[in-house]
């Protein structure tokens, strides 16, 4: 599924390396928000959470229409569509890597910082899986709202996601439903590469559905 590639490069991010024995549990949202960011490589991300399930939808400039994730962040699954796939969703685990607007896991408090106007906690991520990719440090509020993420990067510290506003408040519970009449594909554990297009998560990127074989003319149909 091309369009799921596309969410390689802000879902699959490695995460940092912290002693297990000094870890804390990353907090996770404990209230109803809504915010908007923006995304390292360009493009933007509306992310919305109530009652421990958020709703991620990313936009980028090169692609159109955007991508939406609904994310159950106690069950850690998550439900993908794409502008490419109108009617089917596919189902997936959450990723240990997934980073933004909250995160998983357990980490270290290791300084504060304030992101949007917001104060918030610097926290350095323990790892939950072998990456190439460097230390992962968030900027997290008190109830749990991850406002910035950096990766280090072959070296170099970049941002990958910054929040630009937050409010909080009741959100619409409707957003947080798929549409009627979408087709829900579950992706097998181990399989979050092949759904998702990261690499080293379980497969290449993934492929739409095959299509029916052609029958030979005059085959005969099966009811």
């Amino acid at each position: 599924m091309p369009a799921l590639s596309v969410a390689a490069g802000v879902l699959g991010l490695g995460l940092s390396s912290v002693s297990p024995a000094s870890a804390d549990p990353v907090p996770l949202p404990t209230t109803d928000f809504s915010l908007k960011a923006d995304l390292k490589r360009g493009g933007t991300i509306d992310i919305a959470h109530s009652q421990g399930r958020m709703r991620v939808e990313i936009q980028k400039p090169n692609i159109p229409g955007s991508m939406v994730g609904i994310i159950d962040l106690k069950a850690r699954s998550m439900v993908v569509r794409t502008p490419n796939l109108p009617t089917m969703a596919v189902e997936i685990e959450l990723p240990p890597e997934y980073v933004l607007g909250a995160l998983t896991g357990t980490g270290l408090r290791v300084g504060e910082d304030k992101v949007a106007g917001e104060a918030c906690d610097l926290w350095k991520i323990d790892p939950q899986m072998k990456s190439a990719l460097g230390p992962t440090t968030a900027c997290i509020t008190p109830d749990g709202i991850a406002l910035r993420t950096a990766v280090e990067i072959k070296g170099t510290k970049q941002t990958v996601f910054e929040a630009t506003t937050l409010t909080r408040g009741p959100q619409d519970q409707a957003q947080f439903q798929l549409p009627p009449g979408i087709q829900v594909v579950k992706v097998p554990k181990g399989k979050i590469g092949s759904a998702l297009g990261i690499p080293g998560l379980g497969g290449g990127p993934a492929e739409a559905p095959p299509a029916p074989a052609p029958q030979a003319p005059g085959a005969a149909t099966k009811p």
